[in-house]
């Protein structure tokens, strides 16, 4: 009976996690938000002794929010999610390289949260970070120019930025 719940409820965690990205991609942010603060719930609900990643399930969550959160102009929850998702990945996400894309997710979206709260430095140094990841990952491929000219944009006003900042 137990593990018939734990599957259910695996289960269920999966499906709000493709409902939260497909709603995402929709631009559906809201529903997606709400999908993804679903699947942390039922990921919560799990008994401890439940064999399963759940520390790599929640950074994907957290991750996913931390995009929602940004499009949602709500950067203190975009922030917080980032840092959250950021704590597994630095720890972990060589282990993961099926997970890049959400590392690098997470690097940007602290980078952009940072620029909202007037942290230019921070900021810079983030998207600096995502970029570097991105090269050596070996993914600056043309498939991946439109990421790394909005990483490149993102520097590019920032530089100017500070640079008005000195004078």
């Amino acid at each position: 009976m137990v593990l018939m719940k734990t599957a259910q409820i695996l289960g269920e965690m999966q499906q709000a996690l493709r409902d939260a990205e497909g709603l995402f991609h929709g631009g559906d942010y809201a529903g997606s938000a709400e999908c993804y603060t679903k699947a942390l719930e039922l990921c919560d609900s799990l008994p401890n002794d439940t064999t399963f990643d759940r520390s790599r399930f929640e950074a994907s969550c957290q991750a996913g929010l931390s995009a929602v959160f940004g499009r949602l102009d709500r950067p203190f929850e975009s922030f917080a999610a980032a840092n959250k998702a950021l704590l597994f990945y630095e720890a972990n996400g060589e282990r993961y390289p099926a997970d890049i894309g959400r590392w690098l997710m997470a690097i940007v979206n602290q980078g952009t949260s940072l620029a909202a709260f007037h942290c230019f430095g921070d900021a810079q140094a983030a998207f600096t970070r995502a970029k570097e990841l991105f090269i050596s990952k070996g993914l600056d491929t043309p498939q991946n120019c439109a990421w790394i000219a909005m990483v490149e944009g993102n520097l590019a006003t920032l530089a100017a930025h500070l640079a008005k900042e000195t004078e």
